[in-house]
């Protein structure tokens, strides 16, 4: 799959799926990847799990996530499903620290800094994949395709907080 078929794929989902609160649905896709540990990743994989997290149980918010405060860098020696896992995480502490504050400013949609120092564009799940998705075609090349590595999902959802 090319990076310009999966964006394809990305913009339909406001046809399929309800919008939920970012901070859930990332608790939620927490929850069903973490099984899929040592499965092969592949874009469909990908599209599958991103669906199911707009309406997935979500994970329990665990305390100590709070303490995370930094985006994993790749060159942590982290596995690709570890880095990704380490992104999602990173994301959902942040949130969970903005919540009261950050979050409430009315003009947020038009990008905030987190008390992380991390820039924040996108803060619904919908705007957040299709940046993402959308970056990726701008940054890699729309006629590329995707690798079956799960570094790929942790990119998406990287570029996805902050591309606009």
């Amino acid at each position: 799959m090319t990076y310009d078929e999966f964006y394809n794929c990305i913009e339909q989902l406001p046809k399929k799926v309800t919008n939920r609160d970012l901070e859930a649905y990332l608790l939620a896709l927490y929850r069903i990847v973490t099984p899929h540990e040592n499965t092969p990743f592949s874009p469909t994989l990908c599209l599958e799990l991103l669906k199911e997290a707009f309406s997935a149980k979500t994970a329990t918010y665990e305390e100590q996530w709070t303490s995370i405060r930094s985006m994993p860098e790749e060159t942590e020696h982290l596995s690709a499903f570890a880095y990704t896992q380490a992104v999602i995480l990173f994301q959902i502490a942040e949130l969970h620290r903005m919540k009261d504050k950050e979050l409430h400013n009315e003009m947020h949609s038009f990008g905030i800094t987190s008390e992380t120092g991390y820039d924040w564009y996108n803060f619904n799940p919908l705007d957040l994949l299709e940046c993402g998705a959308r970056g990726l075609c701008d940054y890699i090349g729309e006629d590329e395709i995707i690798p079956n590595d799960w570094h790929f999902l942790g990119h998406l959802l990287d570029l996805g907080r902050y591309y606009e």
